[in-house]
């Protein structure tokens, strides 16, 4: 119920940013690592990735860029 609240009452130009982060945490309940990824985000040990090496893998691989 605290999301529809939050959505019902936000501001147009704020909606986005709602929908991202109830969906992160949806996504992050259903991961049978979620108790390790919260727990290095919160110790800053969680790794890190630039775009720029994303890109780079996936154009390796062969996958779009899109």
């Amino acid at each position: 119920m605290e999301f529809y609240r939050e959505l019902g009452t936000a501001q147009l130009d704020q909606a986005e940013a709602i929908l991202r982060r109830w969906w992160c945490e949806a996504m992050l309940d259903t991961d049978p690592e979620a108790e390790q990824i919260s727990r290095a985000a919160m110790d800053g040990t969680l790794p890190v990735v630039t775009m720029e090496d994303i890109l780079a893998r996936r154009e390796r691989q062969g996958q779009p860029l899109e």
